[in-house]
């Protein structure tokens, strides 16, 4: 891969750089868990060769990153093989919670670990852990598809045929250094470094207060066909995106909850863009949306539609100052939100769950396999609510993971119920 020619001196993208600073601040809060169950015969062997192949065909993946001054490594990521078959759930489900909170090192473990557990004659649990320096969810997810389709490949006899990349994560990472060396980058980097200059003197106080603990529960709320396509109707007649639509319910519903100051941030996907949409690696950025008080609905729906229109364009450069950047790793839990939103109706029917961490139905993947999604007993998070909305099967699938040192079960119900009405109803 023309990228890659020079693997190790291939820079840091802005997301890697932030990351990086991040993890030596709050070592568990950028990695990801995921697991799959699966039933029927498989065959060990070749699923240990599908991996393999798959996952070392990408440099990204491979990568370990050396202290300052910063610099990729490479090894090969192997499968782990675990036969648990004499373990009762309850020890199976230990083992899982201890695996998904153990700490990654950059420079020593390997980044994606991928276990195959087996605990029934015919019972698996594909368990997936990484390191978000190094890759996101839709990565994963992009990841587990070309490791399924090459098993499937190996086991009908067809061989290992991997997929032709038209551009690869350095190539994107070039990309990303010459738009924010250029005119229009610096334009927008200045936007941002003056839209947080704004905030600096309340951020420094917000940093001074005391940490919280990253220890994380969930709950889920599902928006149903009928209901979200209203949801969505009521959008189109304000004149913006349910995207945006939902933002804006998210942060009355917080502002109401908190009256506080409090920062929101919102995750976009640079998968919007065709050519990246089949990268791999950390594709994610993350940009501060502006948090009024006593606002009328429509002119909070109007001003976080310019906002995040504006985010889109300069997103680039946005991550390199904002919630992740230079500023934002100070801020502790409670001052800081985070809505995270996947558009995932084109992807394959039932799997789609692994997108926001949910369960799914079960899938068949030939006459002899089937699996399905599966949740993990804990999730982590350094904020103090993190709403993860997946929109697949004409439904909204949302999870508030919140941080349970900041709040109590009850009150993220009412917030969950708050928000469901402002969104229903307009504010």
């Amino acid at each position: 891969m023309s990228g890659w020619k020079h693997a190790a001196d291939v820079p840091l993208s802005i997301t890697e750089r932030s990351i990086y600073n991040l993890h030596y601040r709050k070592a568990l809060a950028d990695m990801i868990a995921r697991a799959i169950s699966i039933k029927g015969t498989l065959q060990i062997d070749l699923f240990r060769e599908a991996v393999q192949r798959t996952v070392n065909t990408y440099p990204i993946v491979r990568c370990r990153y050396t202290r300052e001054p910063v610099r990729r490594i490479f090894a090969d990521v192997e499968l782990d093989i675990l036969d648990v078959r004499g373990m009762s759930d309850s020890h199976v489900k230990s083992f899982l919670t201890q695996y998904s909170n153990s700490p990654i090192a950059l420079d020593t473990d390997q980044l994606l670990s991928l276990s195959l557990i087996r605990t029934g004659e015919d019972e698996y649990i594909f368990l997936t852990k990484c390191h978000h320096i190094i890759t996101d969810g839709i990565s994963l997810s992009l990841l587990w598809g070309l490791i399924l389709s090459t098993y499937l490949d190996l086991e009908s006899g067809a061989g290992f045929r991997p997929q032709p990349e038209i551009i690869d994560y350095a190539d994107y990472v070039g990309f990303e250094n010459n738009y924010i060396r250029s005119q229009r980058g610096q334009k927008a980097l200045q936007h941002w470094q003056n839209k947080l200059a704004r905030q600096r003197g309340a951020i420094e106080v917000a940093s001074s207060g005391k940490g919280v603990s990253l220890y994380c529960e969930d709950l889920v709320c599902t928006l149903y066909k009928k209901e979200f396509s209203h949801i969505k109707e009521r959008a189109r007649a304000a004149g913006v995106s349910h995207f945006v639509y939902l933002c804006a319910g998210f942060q009355q519903a917080l502002f109401e909850l908190l009256q506080k100051d409090f920062w929101m941030n919102t995750s976009l996907s640079l998968r919007i863009k065709r050519e990246h949409r089949k990268v791999l690696g950390p594709m994610f950025r993350q940009v501060n949306l502006a948090v009024v008080a006593e606002e009328a609905w429509l002119k909070k729906l109007r001003r976080m539609c310019k906002e995040i229109h504006y985010a889109v364009r300069t997103v680039y450069v946005a991550d390199s100052i904002g919630p992740h950047g230079i500023i934002g790793n100070n801020l502790p839990a409670p001052c800081t939100y985070l809505i995270n939103f996947l558009q995932t109706e084109v992807q394959q029917e039932g799997l789609q769950a692994i997108y926001n961490d949910a369960s799914s139905n079960w899938v068949n993947l030939n006459e002899r396999v089937k699996m399905r999604s599966m949740s993990l007993p804990t999730r982590i998070t350094p904020y103090g609510i993190y709403l993860s909305l997946a929109a697949y099967g004409g439904h909204l699938h949302s999870n508030f993971v919140y941080n349970a040192n900041c709040f109590s079960r009850d009150t993220v119900q009412k917030l969950s119920d708050r928000w469901r009405f402002i969104l229903e109803n307009g504010c």
